[in-house]
């Protein structure tokens, strides 16, 4: 059993060094890694330093795609079933294809999105603007109904807070 522990120990540096090695030959960060293989930085901290016994067979397929890692090799490496191993290399590869296409549509929604928040708060910006000269002509007024009066404030704080808030949407991308 404790020759078991260490040949697992020796497996795990295996992998952990074969990653770490690909990965600082490809420039990539540990960060950028884990980004483009989707999963978090702290999971290919774990695999590099030899924690992570088993990394995911869609972890093995992103270092294939990224590090240039063969996904068989890697799966048997580190343990995986022949039955496993094939089932990765006819069907997942697949997934990181439709993964990378999804992601560039998402990508280009959200900066379709950011574009389209811009517009709406150059909009309120306009508004906000043109409002405040009429709000200003009806404080001049000799006889205009309070209740007028109180609905442009009204109206004038709504449209001070809607562009707090869309200000706060911007500084958060």
């Amino acid at each position: 059993m404790f020759k078991k522990k260490n040949n697992e120990l020796e497996i795990n540096n295996d992998i952990a060094m074969l990653v770490k090695d690909a990965r600082l030959k490809k420039g990539l960060s540990a960060r950028k890694l884990a980004e483009l293989c989707d999963i978090s930085h702290t999971e290919i901290n774990n695999i590099e330093r030899g924690i992570r016994v088993k990394p995911a067979i869609l972890t093995l397929k992103g270092f294939e795609k990224y590090l240039d890692l063969p996904f068989e090799q890697t799966a048997k490496l580190v343990g995986y079933s022949d039955v496993t191993i094939e089932y990765g290399e006819e069907n997942i590869i697949v997934s990181y294809e439709k993964y990378d296409k999804m992601r560039e549509q998402y990508k280009t929604e959200f900066e379709h999105m950011q574009h389209f928040i811009e517009q709406k708060r150059h909009l309120g910006m306009d508004i906000e603007e043109y409002f405040s000269v009429i709000h200003k002509y009806l404080k001049e007024q000799e006889n205009i109904n309070e209740d007028v009066l109180n609905k442009a404030v009204a109206i004038e704080k709504f449209l001070k807070e809607l562009q707090r808030k869309y200000e706060f949407i911007t500084k958060e991308k």
